[in-house]
């Protein structure tokens, strides 16, 4: 870290809390102390970020490579299992299970798996008269809803005709202060 970025941060580390209370930004010098300390810890902020990413890095790395080896062994004691499973029901058809002290293997009907083209599927039940099967999802534009309306200052909004459209209200949100360090 640079060496007078160091020398904001021990100045900060120094202050107590009674002094805290008694700081007072009323001109442009204190305000730049306030913005060099700002700096200053912002500095620290990515120091710290960066070492700790290093090492999230280097502990991510191991656990990859880790998990990687024991996946090779599993996949490898799975298709051992699966071999042998198969193999079985082959001899007797009625197969369907086998337990052990450390675990079971079996097989289990599944459900068939329906796959969908969604814009042919509703072709088809628009032509075939199957509304009810037919979703419609209604919501408003909120854009063009934007552009097409007024708001007021009493919170609601009109449209052309000064008529109050229902259901949206306005409220007008204070200035937010925006603080960026160099």
């Amino acid at each position: 870290m640079n060496p007078l970025l160091a020398n904001e941060l021990e100045e900060i580390e120094e202050v107590t809390e009674q002094d805290r209370e008694q700081f007072k930004i009323d001109s442009i010098s204190s305000l730049n102390w306030a913005l060099r300390k700002l700096s200053a810890i912002e500095a620290k902020k990515r120091e710290v970020n960066q070492l700790a990413d290093e090492e999230v890095h280097r502990i991510e790395s191991y656990r990859k490579s880790e998990l990687d080896k024991l996946q090779h062994s599993v996949e490898f004691f799975n298709s051992l299992i699966a071999e042998y499973a198969i193999k079985r029901k082959e001899e007797d058809p009625k197969f369907k299970s086998e337990k052990t002290p450390y675990g079971r293997i079996g097989f289990r009907k599944q459900q068939a798996k329906w796959e969908y083209n969604d814009d042919k599927v509703i072709e088809f039940l628009q032509k075939n008269d199957y509304w009810d099967l037919i979703r419609i999802k209604k919501e408003p534009i909120k854009t063009e809803v934007k552009k097409l309306f007024t708001p007021h200052s009493d919170g609601n909004v009109y449209d052309e005709n000064g008529q109050v459209v229902e259901g949206i209200t306005v409220t007008e949100q204070p200035d937010r202060l925006d603080v960026k360090v160099e």
